[in-house]
């Protein structure tokens, strides 16, 4: 009789411990199936959104101007073009943005420009980051409207008949503000 105890306590142990084991081994690709899809539906969102972020008809085709009148609330009376680049020198370089092509165009004659072909863009807030191989472009939104003040990091371009702004705003608001043309000016 005690071997028949010892025997049915021996398999009883053996069972417990095997039903144990399988137990561990069983939860282990539970897991890692469950990390699996919780990484694959973190990465679908993330390209998605960064597309929808940056607006690119708002920097196809950005117009210099400068500050008019600093205390003046109204934006299209406190900007306006800038006369002597615009109506004297003709010195003004305008940009011309989208996700393949970082143009910096001559105001005057739009065949004159500078192609950067090696860019990358990003956008953090109300800014919109150009890192070229010698300077970092920001535009970065300062009122309501799409007014733009334009910092560079690095090697700021000197390029000829291509003079750089401080501030810019989408050509097709040129014409709201106060001063956009150059008027009577026979220069």
């Amino acid at each position: 009789m005690k071997k028949i105890i010892l025997l049915y306590s021996t398999a009883l142990l053996l069972a417990t411990f095997s039903c144990k084991s399988e137990n561990k081994e069983t939860e282990k690709p539970i897991k890692n199936t469950e990390q699996i899809s919780e990484s694959k539906t973190i990465e679908k969102p993330i390209p998605e959104k960064d597309n929808q972020e940056i607006n690119w008809s708002e920097y196809s085709n950005l117009a210099p101007i400068e500050i008019k009148d600093a205390h003046n609330k109204d934006v299209f009376k406190k900007y306006g073009i800038e006369f002597t680049g615009n109506c004297y020198a003709c010195d003004l370089a305008e940009f011309k943005i989208n996700k393949k092509n970082f143009d910096i165009v001559s105001l005057c004659e739009k065949n004159d420009f500078y192609r950067y072909k090696d860019f990358k863009y990003e956008n953090s807030g109300n800014s919109l980051k150009i890192t070229t191989s010698d300077a970092i472009f920001i535009f970065t939104k300062v009122e309501n409207e799409p007014i733009y003040k334009l910092t560079i990091e690095g090697k700021k371009p000197v390029l000829k008949n291509k003079r750089i702004s401080e501030y810019y705003t989408p050509q097709s608001l040129v014409e709201k503000f106060e001063e956009h043309d150059c008027g009577d000016f026979q220069g």
